[in-house]
């Protein structure tokens, strides 16, 4: 490890949330923001739903300013969208440190289609060799798409991941504002269930029974699913009652590692 960058895995409650953290400076701004590495990564807990043994972990990206005050990483990479350059090399960065400071086992990484796109979209792509020469533990999660070109984006996205022997799982299934694309869907490895849907499903109805339909599919084609957002017992209860395989969410924030 780079010693002028790395620290030990640190145990315990996340840092702040970047959800409620304040805006994203300027682009000036972000471009001293990643001169200076004013990032780091968590590592929230992916857990089996029926024993609670922690069997993953997904990589988090975080920003702050140089006086430690979080920035929303929503708000950062909507700003970085603005200039797809320093997106890619942002997006680079970030691999490379969620990469050197993984746990041991099995890693969900998220990759923006857009730093993709701008990265190459070929065989030479810096983002995606640093991806493919991780090796089996590595699962790349691609973020449900919002509109029809983004559909066509992530399609061509999973395409050349799996054409890299890199695992899929298809992010946000289930959000409001998503568009489900049957070749995605039929190419994942994992379905990871939306937070909303936990406030949106109910005990009965068309909702549950469409995601419990969902499950079953997975199931029988060897797909494995994951239920974000599960912040008390009772979501975790309706879980495995809809028997999805693995959980993530507040309920486990104890387990979070941080990686600065």
């Amino acid at each position: 490890m780079n010693d002028s960058t790395s620290v030990a895995l640190q145990h315990g409650t996340p840092l702040p949330s970047p959800g409620s953290a304040p805006a994203a400076p300027g682009l000036p701004g972000a471009r001293a923001i990643l001169d200076a590495r004013l990032f780091w990564t968590a590592y929230e807990p992916v857990v089996e739903a029926s024993s609670l043994r922690t069997v993953a972990h997904e990589a988090l990206a975080r920003f702050r300013r140089p006086d430690g005050t979080p920035i929303a990483t929503a708000s950062m990479f909507a700003l970085l969208h603005a200039d797809p350059a320093l997106l890619v090399e942002t997006e680079l960065a970030l691999k490379r440190h969620q990469l050197e400071h993984a746990p041991p086992g099995e890693l969900f990484v998220n990759l923006d289609p857009d730093s993709w796109m701008r990265d190459g979209r070929g065989e030479e792509s810096p983002v995606l060799d640093l991806l493919s020469a991780a090796g089996p533990r590595l699962v790349v999660e691609v973020i449900e798409n919002t509109d029809a070109a983004d559909a066509v984006l992530g399609r061509d996205l999973v395409a050349t991941l799996r054409a890299r022997d890199l695992r899929v799982a298809l992010d946000d299934v289930g959000a409001t504002n998503s568009l489900l694309s049957f070749e995605t869907l039929d190419a994942a490895d994992v379905l990871k269930f939306d937070r909303s849907l936990l406030r949106r499903l109910g005990s009965r109805g068309r909702r549950r029974a469409i995601i419990e339909a969902f499950v079953r599919m997975a199931h029988a084609t060897g797909v494995r699913t994951v239920l974000e957002g599960v912040e008390t017992l009772a979501d975790l209860a309706l879980a495995r009652d809809l028997g999805v395989d693995l959980v993530q969410g507040f309920l486990f924030r104890d387990r979070t590692l941080q990686a600065r």
